[in-house]
């Protein structure tokens, strides 16, 4: 079963614990209140853009313990806080000192694949839209260990010409459809954080990224290559006339999670392929030697 991703938009609603669920309460205290019960076992995260949501410490403490993150996010659907659990185990202690003594070169060299498949990505991407994909896929055969000309950064302007416009720059209050991006990349880092700390790593040890004021370094590296779903989504949302986030655009983002792939392994939901991206992450650290697991991106034929 594929988890869910709960969504607090808009108005007042109260978050607490009652028994093994969350109860989420709207318009508490008025005659108008209504409630709902959503398991824990059944949650992904909670992401949540109003500032009128409360939560009890109940619910905080739950939501920490069954590693589901809370995630709440500005006026444009950008991050800007996390809840994640401070407790772990011996294995996730070995597993982060790892991440922390990793020798640079196995940092470059995870750097140069996940680059690789992110441009690769894009390539397929625009191929399907029959755009000019092949300096994309130029692009990708160049990339050196680490990335250091930062061609990724050149693969981007190419790539966001060719999916919208000459106008079109990529940025968190950039005009639409950035605000769609925001809204489809918060929900798949959430995803990818929590497979990473499900995999024993510390989302804020990262490969490439590196920010004092990030806490999630490692999901802002090991989430590239999967953007080009959200921006496949989004893509289409634009063509129709979509621009903002509302009741009609967030299901068609929140369903990029369970969009299928093509691996090794066969046809998996996104959210699988993240799954066992982040625990290939891990060994490859642990074993010192690059061992990622990444789908063949692109849409996937039916099974």
């Amino acid at each position: 079963m594929e988890r869910r991703v709960v969504d607090i938009a808009e108005g007042r609603l109260h978050l607490s614990k009652r028994r093994g669920s969350l109860l989420a309460v709207r318009d508490p205290d008025t005659v108008a209140a209504t409630e709902t019960l959503l398991p824990f076992d059944e949650i992904e995260s909670v992401i949540v853009h109003t500032p009128r949501a409360s939560y009890s410490n109940g619910a905080l403490v739950e939501l920490a313990r069954c590693g589901i993150p809370l995630v709440c996010c500005d006026e444009y659907h950008s991050p800007v806080a996390w809840l994640w659990p401070a407790d772990g185990n011996y294995e996730q202690i070995r597993r982060m000192a790892a991440q922390v003594t990793m020798p640079d070169e196995l940092r470059a060299t995870l750097w140069r694949r996940i680059v690789q498949a992110k441009i690769t990505a894009q390539a397929e991407l625009l191929r399907e839209t029959e755009a000019d994909y092949q300096p994309m896929l130029a692009l990708a055969e160049r990339i050196e260990p680490g990335d250091p000309p930062n061609l990724e950064a050149q693969a981007a302007r190419h790539f966001w010409k060719e999916l919208f416009d000459d106008e079109f720059r990529r940025g968190a209050r950039g005009r639409p459809p950035n605000v769609l991006l925001n809204y489809g990349y918060a929900v798949l880092r959430a995803t990818v954080a929590r497979q990473l700390c499900a995999a024993g790593l510390h989302p804020s040890i990262g490969l490439h990224h590196s920010n004092r004021f990030n806490a999630f370094c490692l999901a802002d590296d090991l989430m590239e290559p999967f953007r080009p779903a959200v921006d496949r989504a989004v893509l289409q949302l634009w063509r129709d006339g979509l621009q903002e986030v509302n009741v009609e655009t967030k299901p068609e983002l929140v369903a990029v999670l369970v969009e299928t792939q093509r691996t090794d392994r066969g046809i998996a939901p996104l959210s699988r392929c993240v799954e066992w991206a982040a625990q290939s992450l891990a060994r490859s650290i642990l074993d010192g030697r690059e061992r990622l697991r990444l789908p063949q991106f692109g849409a996937a034929q039916a099974a």
